[in-house]
């Protein structure tokens, strides 16, 4: 007679977790393989390096859709284990990301990843010849890639399906907790209290001097910028900062976190605010609860609390009057100039209003409207069918109806990001749903930290800790929504940055 041998659900979930484990080693090297491409790789090796991110993408997609691999994960029950305890989220996660990847075809996922390195090629080529015609020779090229792109993501769509609108399958990519409707209504409240603060504050603004444009040594800055990102804590032993066309930060494992930037001779804020922005999220990716690599309650939970550290780090910390109080004796040091004028000049400088065209050279306040422009034409490429070719025109039309600015080439509208070469769609609404909960995490800091005398004395070591406890240890434990109830007791609420940006200008203009 045979006895069946009950199953040791213990069992069941470590062999789970040693396999979730394993594929983010190889993710890893998926990090690396894209961080090589973007920073170091000779450029005529994109093609090159598109099939070897293809064969590896293809391969981490079959583990994670491999028929052994349901068989194991449909043996658990999240509902078996305490709610948000470790085996809770985790499976949890696990039946969610195998349920959207196992609908996905490996050889699409594979042609989508092959495409992407001559996407990023074609599209750095076309942005660098500005072209101002869509019979460009560069720009056409360019294009027949992003079209290729989307109408991937159009399958992708076909095969999650989705509740709200087609967009939404792409948007929870990378946000999870909102549906797309709810995003417009807590932008569109954004939308008329930005313009509030643009009609109050523009022509105020506009009477500082920019002392951040000049003539500034790109050396100089690269040691600055080191300067900055070692100071508050990041050191070479675990983190290295390149520069790169297109700032970005990744995760190779939990004790190599990378941060880029991009140096312009003429702009100097371009490459501070730029690498403070993604410090922040490399705070974010090394402060993860590293017991937990590889698993869902190690992983930041979505894009926009992702967001809301670097746009934290960006602007609430690195624009204020106390940040420079610490270092503007440090960047007089290495520019001179800065010498001839005093903190208060440089932060006025730092958080002017200016309508101008590119989005990661804008200033805090007006971002916002650079987000909601993409946000809606995101919507009508996947809800309403717009076509490519429409995409270069529409993008001017609400750019002079945001910014009251006609511009001169495409490199200034829809080519100047690489989100879309990297088919990242879906990603744009959480830059600024991370801005409204940076705000609402700040309020909430100051309610319990004596945050000024903490900066203006470089010790940054308490609010990395507050952010810690509070954010990065719960990894992907909570939803957005619910994260940020816990931590504020409050919903997430556009008012909080706007109360902020009142207080600033006030005082500063």
């Amino acid at each position: 007679m045979l006895i069946k041998k009950s199953i040791n659900k213990q069992q069941i979930y470590n062999r789970v977790k040693k396999y979730n484990i394993h594929i983010a080693y190889l993710e890893g090297i998926l990090s690396l393989l894209y961080w090589d491409d973007r920073v170091t790789m000779p450029k005529l090796a994109n093609e090159y390096r598109g099939k070897q991110i293809a064969i590896l993408t293809e391969y981490i997609h079959k583990l994670k859709t491999s028929k052994k691999y349901k068989n194991l994960i449909n043996l658990l029950d999240e509902n078996d284990y305490e709610k948000y305890s470790e085996e809770w989220v985790n499976i949890k996660w696990w039946k969610y990301s195998y349920e959207r990847s196992s609908k996905i075809p490996p050889k699409l996922m594979s042609k989508l990843s092959n495409l992407i390195p001559i996407s990023i090629n074609r599209w750095e080529k076309a942005k660098e010849h500005k072209p101002t015609s869509l019979k460009d020779p560069y720009l056409k090229e360019y294009m027949n890639y992003l079209e290729k792109i989307i109408e991937i993501n159009k399958e992708f769509i076909s095969l999650w399906g989705y509740k709200s609108e087609p967009y939404q399958a792409l948007l929870e990519n990378y946000e999870y907790s909102f549906i797309p409707s709810e995003i417009e209504s807590i932008f569109n409240n954004l939308l008329i209290k930005t313009k509030e603060l643009i009609k109050k504050y523009y022509d105020k603004s506009q009477k500082v001097k920019d002392i951040l444009k000049g003539d500034f040594d790109i050396k100089k800055q690269e040691e600055f910028c080191k300067f900055l990102v070692k100071s508050i804590g990041f050191t070479e032993d675990f983190s290295r900062l390149d520069p790169t066309s297109h700032p970005f930060a990744t995760s190779i494992s939990p004790k190599d976190i990378r941060i880029t930037t991009k140096y312009v001779q003429n702009d100097i804020g371009n490459s501070i605010f730029g690498t403070l922005h993604e410090l922040g999220h490399a705070i974010y990716d090394y402060n993860l609860p590293e017991e937990h690599f590889g698993q869902p309650k190690g992983d930041a939970i979505s894009l926009s609390v992702h967001e809301s550290q670097s746009r934290f780090w960006e602007n609430i910390i690195g624009r204020s009057i106390s940040f420079w109080n610490y270092f503007y004796p440090h960047l007089s040091i290495y520019f001179d100039i800065f010498k001839n004028y005093d903190i208060t000049d440089f932060v006025k400088a730092a958080n002017k209003i200016d309508l101008q065209p590119i989005r990661i050279e804008s200033d805090e306040l007006t971002y916002n409207l650079h987000i909601i422009l993409r946000f809606n034409i995101e919507r009508k490429i996947f809800n309403e069918n717009l076509k490519v070719k429409e995409i270069p025109e529409l993008w001017n039309d609400l750019f002079y109806k945001y910014f009251d600015y006609k511009l001169s080439n495409y490199s200034e509208g829809f080519l100047q990001d690489v989100h879309w070469a990297e088919s990242l769609f879906g990603y744009f609404p959480t830059y600024t749903l991370g801005n409204i909960i940076a705000a609402q995490i700040y309020y909430k800091i100051k309610s319990e930290l004596n945050l000024n005398e903490l900066i203006s004395k470089g010790d940054f070591s308490k609010i990395i800790e507050y952010l810690k406890e509070n954010i990065h240890k719960h990894g992907m434990t909570y939803t957005t929504k619910e994260l940020i109830q816990k931590i504020t007791n409050n919903n997430i609420d556009s008012n909080y940055l706007y109360n902020y940006f009142e207080e600033k200008y006030s005082i500063l203009f």
